[in-house]
């Protein structure tokens, strides 16, 4: 059976790719395990040399996988290099010249006067194959933002592309594929919701998802049943608060892109901006201007905003504009066409009773409220079930830093949006039911590891103090241990230390 792929610009069919059988997907796994015991005892810098092959492959190839990914995502090309390519390219870089001493054995000494002798270390192991569910907004960032760094950690990866962009998932196994990587270490399955549920049902060892909290919520259900432990990068509904000494220039640039890049389609999103009453009226003045200036894909050959990828996200993005409408809300500048094609909509009289400032709207929405004091703006950006990201728009940088402490979020930006998702050295994830996982920067990797703790005692004839039996004499003996470890009176410490020092020459 095939699994076709259309542009939402054109909505032509532009491929298709074979899709997995369920069955298969059991398979691939059990023969994924067998593959990663050998890869992982490859050394780092060998495994990295795999890597830094397709890295140098993607930067090759990147005039095709840009072209493929404007047609089956819909996104300007320029969006393509500027949020896909380039943000991969710096995830290759980053990973392969840190890794290693990320993942370095590093001793650790107890302070335990009982204990000083021992030699402790930890060392980092890959959890062994690991499953990446990945969406299609943006269908090269997000899966190689979890597939560098679980192969680097000596991981085998089976990875399932979005059903809506399997082409691109293709592109990215032709990648690995071509540099001869071996066998089973890396595993593309395509397919729809259930070849996922057969993933999450099949013997990996760790699961990654990203896509939307409702999904999520699922997923994370499933996994929890047999104890999988999961990484779930979900949904938000990031706020941005412009106070009244804001560069306003700045902020309607940087807001409009944050909210109508990819068309919205985007986690960290700027969904509900918040401004002062003071420069409430000239922002949403601002902000008109320059959205008449943004050219739809219809418009223009290097158009600005694509057309929406799927249908059911056109649909709520129907209900969150009409339930707005239905509560008082005004659009002041684009919405719906008659063709059901969206306008990036500039929307005011907005309020927390309607959807579009409660749910993930995923849409290209600039929904504006009104605020007098930073403590209701503050407020306002916290009453939501999501905390993704957030930004702050203001010339005093050290306000914007106290205020940023206080905004429940994975992430706070001040004057600038979303950027920090294309740095490999920033953290990205969120709180609430935003998700629990982390991508990208060293921690990131850690997600990939499980820590294993050793301790070497070389100190064979001793008999410890906390062995059986527990007889009067050894139970003042603790009582004093206790003492001398914790007491901040230093006489008793030196008298207690005292009763203790015998009793740790004890032979067996």
């Amino acid at each position: 059976m095939k699994l076709k792929s259309f542009s939402p610009n054109t909505l032509e069919n532009i491929g298709e790719v074979e899709r997995t059988e369920v069955q298969d997907v059991f398979e691939i796994v059990k023969f994924s395990k067998l593959a990663q015991k050998g890869w992982f005892n490859l050394k780092i810098k060998e495994r990295i040399s795999f890597l830094k092959k397709v890295r140098d492959l993607l930067f090759y190839k990147k005039e095709d996988i840009s072209k493929l990914i404007s047609l089956e995502n819909g996104k300007p090309v320029f969006e393509v290099y500027a949020t896909e390519i380039i943000p991969t390219l710096t995830l290759f870089d980053y990973y392969n010249s840190k890794s290693q001493a990320f993942l370095k054995p590093h001793y650790e000494r107890i302070k335990l006067p009982v204990m000083i002798h021992k030699r402790n270390w930890i060392e980092y192991f890959p959890y062994g194959s690991v499953g990446i569910i990945s969406p299609w907004n943006y269908p090269l960032l997000l899966p190689m933002g979890q597939i560098i760094p679980a192969l680097i950690a000596g991981n085998a990866v089976i990875f399932k592309p979005s059903e809506w962009t399997p082409l691109t998932g293709k592109f990215i196994f032709d990648l690995f594929n071509e540099v001869n990587l071996p066998e089973g270490v890396f595993n593309v399955i395509y397919g729809d919701a259930e070849i996922g549920e057969a993933l999450v049902n099949s013997e990996i060892d760790k699961l990654f998802f990203t896509g939307s909290t409702e999904v999520g919520k699922i997923i994370a259900k499933q996994c929890a049943e047999k104890l999988l432990p999961v990484s779930c990068e979900l949904g938000g509904k990031d706020p941005a608060i412009v106070l009244e000494d804001a560069d306003l220039n700045q902020a309607v640039n940087g807001i409009m892109w944050g909210a109508l890049m990819n068309a919205g389609q985007t986690c960290v999103s700027i969904e509900r901006i918040y401004v002062h009453e003071k420069v409430y009226e000239k922002f949403i003045e601002m902000t008109i201007e320059k959205c008449k200036n943004l050219k739809g894909y219809e418009e223009d050959k290097f158009y600005d905003y694509s057309n929406i990828k799927l249908e059911k996200q056109l649909n709520k993005i129907k209900e969150h504009i009409n339930d707005a409408l239905s509560k008082g809300a005004k659009i002041l500048y684009g919405g719906l066409h008659d063709d059901n094609k969206v306008k990036p909509a500039v929307i005011v009289d907005v309020n927390h009773s309607m959807l579009v400032m409660k749910e993930e709207t995923f849409g290209p929405m600039i929904p504006i409220q009104k605020f007098n004091s930073l403590e209701e703006a503050v407020s306002l950006a916290n009453d939501c079930s999501y905390g993704l990201s957030a930004s702050i728009w203001t010339s005093n940088i050290k306000l914007g830093k106290k205020i940023a402490r206080q905004i429940n979020a994975g992430s706070v930006l001040i004057n600038d949006s979303i950027s920090y998702f294309g740095a490999a050295e920033a953290v990205v994830g969120g709180i609430k039911m935003s998700g629990t996982g982390r991508v990208h920067g060293k921690s990131g990797l850690m997600e990939m590891v499980y820590e294993k703790y050793y301790s070497s005692d070389s100190f064979l004839w001793q008999k410890k103090i906390w062995w059986f039996n527990y007889g009067k004499d050894e139970t003042e003996v603790i009582k004093h241990a206790t003492e001398f470890l914790f007491s901040k009176n230093i006489f008793n410490r030196l008298k207690s230390g005292l009763k203790v020092l015998p009793k740790l020459f004890q032979r067996n």
